[in-house]
């Protein structure tokens, strides 16, 4: 917006002497860890499974189903007993209990019998001579009775002894068919039991596995344990260098700059620049200004010539010079401060007792731009 020799303002921000040396220091050390290649770690990150871990599964592996046996002959002797029949006595074969000496003891028994009626028919005829009547009717009649009550005798004889052998068979019989029931139910029972001891020792196996699998756990634990310290040492040692380097670099950065400030100006006066030097020269809070507002008052500029309107603002656009440039500077083009102030009053400020423009004001710097 101005011609001239400009008046330039350097500001600089110098550290102290003393801070000199560590800071290239620091940029030195930075470089070269910036430089220094990946490193990856060699060590062990995660802990493998343990030999008690090991042990557990194989010892689950190699036992599984190792109940089976025991379930299949306790199911099988189940199904035996389910299909027991208990035996009658009109089912059963009495016979085969029956004493195969019964007919020797029944003939010895009844050859007694018979002895006593040959005896009793020998005292009868004896008794018939003594009488004078033997063979008479007497001794016929005597010698009969006699016969039959023997006769009588050994029927009874022979049906008792039949009857306590049958009812010795029969006894046996039973206690045979008893203790044949209660085999059954003592199947039954072992079956069950058989089935029990299976379950009791398949769930010890498991307890033992499971035993076994926690120790390998906290085996495995307390060796991730080292592995994560030996994997936090080495990183550790690995970021010391940068650890130490922060810690510089904190130390050092909280020291201030020392701020120095140059002015120089050379060539002719340019009254806008001088004005803007001024205001930052002076230290007032009008400075903070500066890089916002342009100055574009009329009173600062000569030589000026209407070259047409805006397009988008509407406001006329002039060509001059400011004040104290030289007649060879080329011409600025661009509004008047005080043609901007009525149409956009809040986009100029007083600055010095000077109008100055909102440069960041869009139209404003298409306008000046133009």
């Amino acid at each position: 917006m101005g011609g001239g020799s400009p008046q330039v303002t350097t500001s600089r921000q110098e550290l102290p002497k003393w801070l000199e040396q560590p800071t290239r220091e620091n940029i030195a050390i930075a470089d070269a860890i910036a430089k220094r290649p990946f490193e990856q770690y060699g060590g062990q990150t995660t802990a493998g499974l343990s030999p008690d871990q090991i042990a557990s599964y194989n010892m689950t592996r190699e036992n599984v189903g190792a109940y089976q046996p025991a379930y299949g002959a306790a199911l099988g002797t189940t199904a035996s007993v389910a299909g027991y029949q208990p035996g009658t006595f009109t089912g059963g074969d009495i016979g085969a209990y029956m004493n195969p000496y019964l007919q020797n003891v029944e003939a010895n028994a009844l050859g007694g019998l018979e002895a006593q009626r040959l005896k009793a028919q020998q005292g009868i005829a004896q008794s018939a001579r003594t009488a004078g009547a033997f063979g008479g009717s007497r001794q016929g009649i005597a010698e009969a009775l006699s016969n039959v009550e023997t006769a009588r005798s050994a029927g009874d004889l022979s049906a008792k002894i039949r009857s306590q052998g049958y009812d010795t068979a029969a006894g046996l019989m039973q206690s045979d068919m008893n203790r044949a029931l209660q085999g059954q139910e003592l199947r039954l029972r072992a079956g069950g039991q058989l089935s029990d001891i299976a379950g009791a020792g398949q769930r010890a196996l498991y307890a033992d596995a499971a035993a076994l699998e926690n120790i390998g756990k906290s085996q495995q634990a307390q060796q991730q344990a080292l592995l994560n310290d030996a994997y936090q040492r080495y990183q550790a040692e690995r970021n010391y260098p940068i650890d130490m380097l922060n810690l510089r670099i904190g130390a050092t950065s909280a020291v201030p700059g020392v701020g120095t400030t140059t002015q120089s100006t050379s060539g002719g006066g340019n009254s806008f620049l001088s004005f803007l030097g001024g205001l930052g020269s002076a230290g007032t809070g009008l400075a903070s200004l500066l890089p916002l507002f342009g100055a574009s008052d009329e009173g600062m500029k000569t030589d000026i010539t209407k070259m047409g309107k805006d397009k988008e603002t509407g406001l006329a656009l002039y060509a001059y010079r400011y004040k104290g440039d030289p007649k060879s500077y080329p011409k600025v083009v661009g509004p008047m401060a005080q043609d901007i102030e009525k149409k956009f009053p809040d986009q100029v400020k007083d600055i010095g007792g000077r109008k100055a423009v909102n440069l960041g004001f869009g139209p404003m710097r298409r306008a000046f731009a133009a």
